[in-house]
């Protein structure tokens, strides 16, 4: 009974995240708030929207919003190419919405305690924040040859939910 035991903690301590290159960086998310990596880079734009937002993207009839991740975290601009590609959030994340990518690396697979800077307890960004210092990351893990910044889907949603409302009252 104890082996079971001590092998249930040993599989909730390890942690899935889908992981992307953006600027030279490597993140990555949750797995389980990823819905699919797709190739389908053909946005619309919405001139009336905050330049976090690239715009609406048509993935097999469905609607979703596209964010700019380069743009929320503050990176120049990149030419979209043959490496990009939009990571989409599941439902439960927030509105239908997924990000775009530079590229696409492994699942990487991390032992929980190995996370650095966790957080313990969950808190709104302050109002006046500057956006790309808005907190959507949960921590960094070094792997055998990268850093792994993790992010908080849900959190990086919300923070241009917030955007948005600021540029609207604004």
């Amino acid at each position: 009974m104890q082996a079971t035991k001590q092998k249930k903690t040993a599989e909730t301590s390890l942690r899935r995240y889908c992981s992307f290159r953006l600027a030279n960086r490597l993140y990555g998310v949750d797995i389980r708030d990823v819905k699919e990596i797709n190739t389908e880079i053909n946005f619309t734009p919405i001139f009336h929207a905050t330049k976090e937002i690239k715009g609406y993207i048509n993935i097999r009839g469905q609607i979703y919003l596209l964010l700019d991740l380069r743009e929320i975290f503050g990176f120049p601009a990149k030419e979209l190419d043959e490496s990009s590609r939009v990571v989409l959030f599941m439902a439960e994340v927030g509105e239908l919405c997924g990000v775009l990518v530079d590229s696409i690396e492994d699942v990487v697979t991390v032992d929980e305690s190995l996370i650095e800077n966790r957080r313990q307890q969950e808190r709104e960004v302050p109002e006046n924040i500057e956006r790309r210092a808005a907190d959507v990351g949960v921590g960094v893990c070094k792997l055998e040859k990268d850093l792994l910044i993790i992010l908080d889907a849900r959190r990086l949603v919300q923070a241009v939910s917030r955007m948005q409302m600021r540029q609207k009252i604004a």
